[in-house]
């Protein structure tokens, strides 16, 4: 087992969740086919709404404007105990380079972990934009976990921000986190956001890919929500 496995199992063991959930082993859903996903893509569209009424994230508007592919992962867990780390299931839209239209969405997993003594728990919303097609390469290929091979920072927040500004987005991805309605302190230093090939094809039905997604995209109203809240970005 990865040591990334290894931490994600002791974190989900420490907040109550079961160790199935980060792991797609082919294990038939208890569930019937796609109401859990449909539920974290209406979650993720509340999460957008939520960002986009408040002012103190404004200057996120031109990160998602200028984003090849935006993740979004509501109600993400942040462990406390003696494993310091996070686990979040959530959306990835990808952007049409040619039309700027988003895709219908495409599950991923957020895992990070640490060893070290932290307080409690709390759960966290999480916006992270890809602003490289680098970096959406690297998630569907199980690859994008920062500080090893990819680079990523906090996203600036505050009402005063983002206006006027010269902006160079020199980091392959940036996360931006609220708690509880507060802003949230985040270390993004180890995170990995991989594909949850499983949720996806509970959600279809069967196995998607990128490409269809934007060239093709099946029928899904269910996201429909969700992709208009991301375009008045």
């Amino acid at each position: 087992m990865s040591r990334l496995r290894f931490v994600t199992a002791l974190l989900l063991l420490a907040i109550g969740l079961p160790m199935r959930a980060p792991f797609p082993a082919g294990v038939a859903q208890a569930q019937s086919p796609s109401s859990e996903e449909q539920r974290i893509v209406e979650r993720a569209r509340l999460v957008l709404e939520d960002f986009l009424d408040d002012p103190n994230f404004a200057p996120m508007r031109v990160y998602v404007e200028n984003a090849y592919a935006v993740v979004i992962v509501p109600g993400m867990l942040e462990g406390g105990f003696v494993i310091g780390g996070s686990y979040g299931r959530g959306v990835m839209l990808v952007r049409n380079s040619r039309t700027g239209e988003w895709s219908p969405p495409l599950f991923v997993r957020v895992v990070s972990g640490s060893v070290g003594l932290q307080i409690g728990g709390q759960q966290v919303d999480l916006v992270t934009t890809l602003m490289n097609e680098e970096a959406v390469r690297k998630v569907l290929n199980s690859n994008f976990k920062v500080g090893a091979g990819a680079k990523g920072a906090v996203g600036p927040v505050g009402a005063g921000l983002g206006t006027g500004t010269t902006l160079n987005f020199g980091e392959d991805a940036y996360f931006f986190a609220k708690a509880r309605g507060l802003f949230a302190g985040l270390a993004v230093d180890g995170t990995a956001i991989l594909p949850d090939h499983d949720a996806t094809r509970a959600y279809y039905g069967r196995s998607v890919t990128v490409s269809e997604l934007l060239t093709a995209p099946p029928d899904d109203p269910t996201s429909a929500g969700l992709r208009s809240a991301l375009s008045t970005f």
